[in-house]
């Protein structure tokens, strides 16, 4: 309330292109006029410099003019990613780098500043926003301009303009805005206009880089509405850099010129085919909204492949899994990803009951020794001199698992050690050991772990797995009562499920034979059967159909399949 009576107190502004203004006195039109906001740690100078390309795209009949933040920025170590590099200084020409408004948030974790604003449950606050809408409008009432350009932070401020103007009944006064690494207004408080569903009645272009950092944010605003929603007349473009304005030919020389184009209809002035093309802006499709963000190596925010660990089954070992899984790193692509194999810790030895090891899986073991994630001790109701799997699938029989506890520390400790790793596959007596670590990790909030590492800060709460999605073949249900309490409650964590009806465990692990099946165990599983058995499946072309599908899914948590 304080801030919304502070904000009525504002004048009223509403300032006229240079295109309008030459229009009403008869003028004849002049040149171009452009004003652009800096981005986060940033200057006048250093803009003028990122801009360059965008400059040659509009061509000598246009003037930029800079606008900086009255806050002077200095590195914060622990809040801020990193220091300011020589060349930004060098460019900045001994400029001061400024931001344009300070904030704070209720998170209580000891993190950088960008994994709190992109955490959707921390809440932040802004301080010193009206002084730089202030200082934005009367900019353009001192000298009207014909459209804003916004880089990064700079692109805030004019929501946050729009948000103020759409409260006193009026739109922002200038033909249009074009937003570089377009970026959320994440003050609750001052998106309340476009969180009730307002809209600005303003064309805008949205360029996002799908390897930024920020591009995930940028496009879904942690949960929030996303800053191309905030306007009637959004474009949306893309390029496949990260947080920088576009460099790569011949991708940026085309977003430049089809902004210089679309900027130009927008104020009037003619193009060079003549044809507008604004009418069809609410009708063009979008880039789809990313459901994830892009795999990034966090030290540095530079691409890297996809990584994926392996969890063998039982009585196995890696080189097994290894022949096994083959075909799905095929699919996925073998130059786009990276595999970690592991196998359990507990030695195997065949006995009376057992599943019979096949010649190829011996061929493929070279004489290891085979593995088991754990041992487990089976008592039935009644005793019998029935085998091992028969008493497992009585579900009157007591299965007790031994040592788990110790087995899901290790698992952990590998995967925050050795991490970041986007994607769990597991096999078999594998998928019950990520079942468990999945049902364990969920009861423990990611602020009790050690974050020796920048993607740790990743993980934002407890149902929040430190990898993307989990992918089982020929999985199997908990089967000790003393953890089936770790999935009273679905967990949200993306699953993929592949089953063959032929596997002499298919109705077991299905149905979960008087238990919780292990597909409940998550909110919206994905599932794949085939008529194989106990086994990744081989035979085309479902078998093909499959893997392609699961690498889809894969993809679509992980950012999308990099560009060919």
């Amino acid at each position: 309330n304080d801030r919304k009576t502070s904000q009525q107190l504002h004048c009223l502004i509403v300032p006229m292109s240079g295109e309008e203004l030459a229009r009403r006195e008869g003028l004849p039109r002049g040149r171009l006029q452009i004003l652009v906001l800096h981005g986060r740690q940033s200057n006048a100078n250093l803009s003028n410099f990122q801009i360059s390309g965008l400059k040659t795209a509009f061509g000598k009949d246009t003037d930029f003019d800079f606008l900086e933040g009255d806050v002077i920025w200095n590195y914060r170590p622990g809040v801020d990613l990193h220091d300011a590099d020589d060349m930004s200084v060098s460019l900045s020409k001994g400029k001061d780098f400024k931001v344009w408004f300070m904030h704070t948030t209720d998170c209580k974790r000891d993190r950088p500043d960008l994994f709190k604003q992109q955490d959707p449950g921390v809440c932040v606050s802004y301080e010193g926003v009206d002084d730089a809408v202030d200082a934005l409008l009367q900019r353009v009432t001192e000298s009207p301009v014909d459209a804003v350009i916004g880089l990064f932070e700079g692109c805030i401020v004019v929501h946050l303009a729009a948000a103020r103007l759409l409260q006193q009944g009026t739109e922002l006064p200038w033909p249009c805005s074009v937003f570089f690494g377009d970026l959320p207004i994440r003050d609750d408080s001052w998106a309340a206009p476009f969180s009730k569903g307002a809209k600005a009645k303003h064309p805008s272009i949205h360029i996002f880089g799908r390897y930024d950092e920020y591009y995930h944010y940028g496009r879904r605003a942690a949960g929030r509405i996303a800053p191309e929603d905030y306007y009637e007349a959004s474009l949306v473009l893309e390029h496949d850099e990260g947080h920088r304005l576009p460099q790569l030919q011949p991708r940026a020389g085309e977003l430049y010129a089809r902004v210089a184009r679309e900027v130009r209809l927008c104020c009037g002035r003619p193009v060079k085919d003549g044809f507008n093309e604004l009418h069809t802006w609410r009708k063009a499709l979008r880039p789809p909204k990313p459901l994830a963000p892009p795999l990034l190596e966090m030290e540095m925010m530079m691409p890297r492949k996809l990584r994926v660990l392996a969890l063998t089954g039982g009585h196995s070992c890696t080189e097994v899994l290894k022949y096994q899984s083959a075909p799905l790193r095929q699919a996925i692509g073998r130059d786009l990803c990276e595999f970690t194999f592991i196998e359990g810790t507990e030695d195997w030895n065949w006995f009376e009951g057992e599943p019979i090891v096949s010649d190829m899986e011996k061929k493929l073991a070279k004489g290891a020794q085979l593995k088991n994630w754990y041992m487990d001790t089976i008592t039935e109701e009644t005793p019998t001199d029935k085998p091992n799997r028969e008493k497992q699938f009585d579900p009157k029989s007591r299965v007790e698992y031994h040592k788990i506890p110790e087995k899901v520390q290790k698992l952990k400790e590998l995967i925050f050690d050795e991490g970041p790793f986007d994607v769990l596959v597991a096999f078999s007596q594998g998928c019950i050991m990520t079942h468990l670590l999945i049902g364990h990790l969920r009861k423990e909030e990611p602020a009790t772990q050690a974050a020796s590492k920048r993607w740790h800060f990743t993980r934002n709460q407890p149902e929040e797995m430190p990898w993307r999605v989990s992918v089982f073949f020929n999985g199997m249900h908990i089967r000790d009562k003393d953890y089936m309490d770790l999935f009273d409650t679905p967990s949200p964590h993306p699953t993929v499920h592949v089953f063959g009806k032929a596997d002499e465990f298919y109705d077991y692990g299905r149905d979960g034979f008087g238990y919780k099946p292990q597909e409940e165990y998550y909110v919206d599983p994905v599932i794949f059967s085939h008529s194989e058995g106990h086994a990744f499946p081989t035979q085309p072309p479902r078998a093909r159909e499959i893997y392609d599908r699961v690498a889809a899914e894969i993809w679509r948590h992980c950012g999308g399949r990099p560009p060919a």
